[in-house]
């Protein structure tokens, strides 16, 4: 599955069966999450790939300094991040997808990101 920012100055693939793709997104509730207000999609770093763009990411890293946020320096939107749990998964943006549409009925999780600050 194919995703980009806003621009489209960064592309990605992901790599993710049909039937897990709805499994495990969630929103998380620290301070920069709630202020980016996404829907994110954990999976391991193997399943990203960066197609083109990478001189155009920034990342951001703040308090512990473990996570780091990845947005485009053009257009600002947030694609993904190397998660703060595990360095070895990325979690991406899912607004970033193309033609991604997240069923109504569909449960989205909420993580205790607020404790970990």
């Amino acid at each position: 599955m194919k995703g980009s920012c806003h621009c489209g100055k960064v592309e990605f693939l992901i790599k993710v069966s049909e039937g897990d793709f709805f499994k495990d997104i969630y929103r998380c509730d620290c301070s920069l999450c709630i202020k980016k207000g996404i829907i994110m999609k954990p999976l391991p770093k193997e399943k990203f790939t960066l197609i083109q763009g990478g001189e155009f990411l920034n990342s951001y890293k703040w308090n512990k300094k473990i996570a780091e946020h990845f947005f485009c320096k053009i257009c600002g939107v947030y694609t993904h991040h190397q998660r703060r749990r595990d360095a070895t998964q990325y979690s991406v943006n899912l607004g970033c997808l193309e033609a991604i549409e997240i069923p109504e009925e569909k449960e989205i999780q909420w993580i205790d990101g607020s404790s970990h600050s």
